[in-house]
C-alpha cells in the first residue's frame, strides 16, 4: 500500500442502475418521453454485470480507498449478494446508498432518470470524505494507481486538454448556422463546454474524457449551496435536456479558475465505444491491447448489452482475470 495511504480518507461512488428491473421499467415507463431518445434509449440504462467489476478494480487497484458508495435507486446490485462470502473488511466497504438519501431536500423531483441530475448531488451523500472519486459503471481500474494519481497535495489531478469553447470555432459557427438543432444535442464535449461557460471561461475549456474523477465535496458545496436556484433547475429534468450542464465538469472548472485543482494531459485510458454498426471484436481486442499496455490505467467500455452473446462472454472473462483476487481474505497491511 502507498506510504500516503493516510493522508486523508478518500471514497470512491458509482451511479449504478438495472435498467431491465421490472420495477426500474414501470416507473421509467410512467415519464417516458418518445420524443425524448434519452427516456427511450434502453442501452443507456442497461447493464451486464459490469459493475461488479468496477467494484472489484477499486479494491484491487486503489486499495487506499476508505469506502466504495454504491448510488442507485430502490435496486441491490449483485455485487452485495456476492460480497456475503467475502471476509468482513471488504463487505464493510461497500455502502449501498439510495436515490432517497441524496434527494432528501428534493423528493419532488423523484424518480429521476437523469444522470446529469444524480452527478449534481453526489456531495449529499451522508458521511462522504472531502476527497473521492467518482466512477460510472462502465469504467475500470486495470493497473495499480497510487493517491498521487488522484490527487496532488490534496488537489484533484484532471485529465485531458484545453480546447477553444466550440462556439469559437468559424467552422462550428456554419454548421450550428445550417444545423440549429445540434445546439439542443447533449453530446459529451458540448454538456462539458456549457459546463466551462457556466464557470467563467469565455474562450477555452478543458475537455476531458470518460475517466474516473477526482473531487472535493467542499467544491460542490461552494458553489451550489451559494446558487441553489441553478441546482435546483438542474435536477428537475427526469431525462437528460439541452438545458443541463455537466456537473463535475461544472465544479472542476470553476476549481482551476480558483487554482483549485490541476490538470495533466497524461489520459493513461482506453476508451471504447461499442455500436451494432461496428465489428463486435474490437471490444475484446482493445480490452486485450489496454491490458497489455503497462501505460494504460483506466478502461471505459460503453455499451456492453450490444454485444453478441459470444464477444460479451469473452469480455467478460477478461475483466473478471484483471480484477481476480482473493476477497475472503483480510489484507495483512491493514
Amino acid at each position: 500500500m502507498n506510504s500516503t495511504t493516510n493522508q486523508f480518507p478518500i471514497d470512491a461512488v458509482i451511479t449504478w442502475v438495472d435498467g431491465t428491473d421490472p420495477s426500474f421499467l414501470k416507473r421509467k415507463s410512467k415519464y417516458a418521453d418518445q420524443s425524448n431518445m434519452e427516456s427511450i434509449n434502453p442501452t443507456r440504462f442497461n447493464e451486464v454485470g459490469e459493475l461488479n467489476f468496477v467494484v472489484k478494480s477499486i479494491f484491487k487497484y486503489a486499495p487506499f480507498i476508505r469506502n466504495i458508495v454504491i448510488l442507485t435507486d430502490a435496486q441491490t446490485p449483485e455485487i452485495i449478494n456476492a460480497s456475503k462470502n467475502w471476509s468482513k473488511y471488504y463487505q464493510n466497504k461497500i455502502q449501498l446508498v439510495d436515490h432517497k438519501e441524496v434527494f432528501r431536500d428534493h423528493i419532488d423531483v423523484l424518480p429521476t432518470f437523469n444522470i446529469l441530475s444524480i452527478e449534481a448531488m453526489l456531495y449529499k451523500i451522508k458521511g462522504l470524505s472531502e476527497h473521492f472519486i467518482y466512477f460510472n459503471d462502465d469504467v475500470f481500474l486495470i493497473k495499480p494507481t497510487t493517491i498521487e494519481d488522484w490527487f496532488v497535495d490534496g488537489l484533484p489531478v484532471i485529465r485531458g486538454k484545453w480546447e477553444p469553447l466550440p462556439h469559437r470555432l468559424w467552422y462550428k459557427k456554419i454548421d450550428y448556422w445550417f444545423n440549429p438543432s445540434k445546439l439542443k444535442r447533449f453530446g459529451y464535449k458540448r454538456l462539458q463546454a456549457y459546463a466551462a461557460q457556466l464557470a467563467g471561461y469565455t474562450k477555452r475549456y478543458f475537455r476531458m474524457y470518460h475517466h474516473p474523477r477526482a473531487l472535493l465535496k467542499s467544491q460542490f458545496e461552494t458553489y451550489f449551496d451559494h446558487q441553489p436556484h441553478l441546482l435546483k433547475k438542474q435536477i428537475s429534468y427526469r431525462f437528460r435536456s439541452p438545458e443541463q450542464f455537466n456537473p463535475y465538469g461544472l465544479i472542476l472548472h470553476a476549481s482551476l479558475l480558483n487554482k483549485q485543482a490541476v490538470t495533466t494531459s497524461k489520459l493513461q485510458l482506453s476508451e471504447v465505444t461499442y455500436s451494432l454498426k461496428k465489428n463486435p471484436k474490437r471490444v475484446y481486442r482493445k480490452l486485450v491491447k489496454a491490458a497489455a499496455d503497462s501505460t494504460i490505467l483506466f478502461l471505459n467500455l460503453q455499451s456492453l448489452d450490444l454485444l453478441e452473446a459470444s464477444e460479451l462472454h469473452k469480455v467478460i472473462n477478461e475483466l473478471d482475470v484483471l480484477t481476480q483476487m482473493d476477497f475472503t481474505a483480510t489484507p495483512t497491511n491493514v
